[in-house]
């Protein structure tokens, strides 16, 4: 009986016209994206005719799925109450749709334990795909991170996004959700008499800071100076639950409350944007007559909008946990590193007002 020949990585580049070293990197899950579709599909089928693997192939096995999905996160109770939670409720409902079970691993930020939870994580092989946030990459999680690099989603959110992409690190998929054009349609219907009546108002936070520096930034682009916009921002810096929250923003617009109501225009960062608007509402200030307000916020099914009374710069949840659950499924079947932009909306007010008509 002729034995059969055993097709070797020699004759399978020599048929697809390309080097012994790319069919290797074509056929291992963790280096195939450095080869292009249309190339890397041509060598897997020509494997797959002749029933070549690869050394890496045979000695590891075909990438198995767990069908689990992790989310890596931080504080965790600060992550799920900050709009988390309803991204997180709707990727369960998607994922689950498609058989796969999202997981929520806590990790510790502090620079001594944060590399020995990454390396913790990466050994027990989880999941298929990891979600994680900007404050996990440092020099030694990188190193780890790489070693999975096919399925390691970083997300971006909002105001983050030109200081935290990294393009050094092409092996990152990258999932960022961008707020620049919505702001810049919200900042270019602002009436030019009301610019000097203008106020930033916020918590005094590192999101606060970004989207007061892109305020200025995007204003430069349409010809408009804030760089001597007026600001508000209260607090240590801190992070504090909503209820302390609500009440620390309370006392510090009672306090301040002869300043602040001096201004025509209120762009607000955060949730503090619903107790400025109360207060001047309680001090019989009318919407869209004598203020308007642009505040960033979040809209889902699971949550309703707030006033339309207000000008918004608006995230939509339900869109952003289908985008990245799509991503997600995409990079499970094709390890190629994308990145997908989920892009906010200006949903101007409903009330009588000279700014969004």
């Amino acid at each position: 009986m002729k034995r059969q020949k055993v097709m070797t990585a020699v004759e399978i580049a020599r048929l697809a016209k390309v080097s012994p070293a790319t069919v290797s990197r074509a056929l291992n899950p963790a280096q195939c994206w450095q080869i292009s579709r249309e190339k890397r599909e041509k060598i897997r089928n020509l494997s797959r005719q002749l029933g070549f693997k690869s050394r890496s192939a045979r000695k590891a096995g075909a990438f198995v799925k767990t069908f689990r999905v992790a989310l890596l996160l931080g504080t965790m109770e600060r992550d799920l109450i900050n709009g988390g939670n309803l991204r997180i409720r709707l990727m369960c409902d998607i994922l689950q749709r498609s058989g796969y079970i999202l997981e929520l691993i806590r990790v510790d930020f502090s620079p001594d334990k944060l590399v020995t939870n990454v390396r913790n994580i990466l050994k027990s092989e989880e999941a298929d795909v990891y979600v994680i946030g900007c404050g996990m990459l440092n020099g030694q999680s990188l190193e780890l991170l790489h070693r999975i690099s096919s399925r390691i989603i970083l997300l971006v959110l909002s105001v983050e996004m030109r200081q935290l992409v990294y393009p050094e690190f092409h092996w990152l998929s990258y999932f960022i959700c961008d707020c620049r054009s919505a702001l810049r349609q919200a900042l270019q219907n602002i009436p030019g008499q009301l610019l000097s009546h203008t106020l930033f108002f916020g918590h005094n936070s590192f999101a606060s800071g970004s989207k007061l520096e892109l305020v200025r930034q995007l204003g430069r682009e349409i010809g408009r100076d804030f760089s001597r916009l007026e600001t508000f921002l209260f607090g240590k810096n801190e992070y504090l639950p909503p209820e302390q929250s609500y009440r620390t923003a309370r006392q510090e617009i009672a306090g301040h409350f002869s300043y602040l109501s001096r201004f025509k225009v209120f762009i607000c960062s955060g949730n503090s944007a619903a107790v400025l608007y109360d207060e001047l509402v309680l001090h019989g200030k009318v919407p869209g007559r004598d203020f308007h307000m642009v505040a960033f916020c979040r809209k889902s099914s699971l949550a309703p909008m707030p006033t339309e009374k207000i000008n918004f710069i608006c995230r939509d949840m339900d869109a952003e946990a289908g985008e990245l659950c799509e991503q997600i499924l995409d990079l499970i079947d094709d390890p190629t590193p994308r990145t997908v932009i989920s892009e906010s909306v200006f949903v101007p007010s409903g009330a009588s007002s000279m700014i969004g008509e």
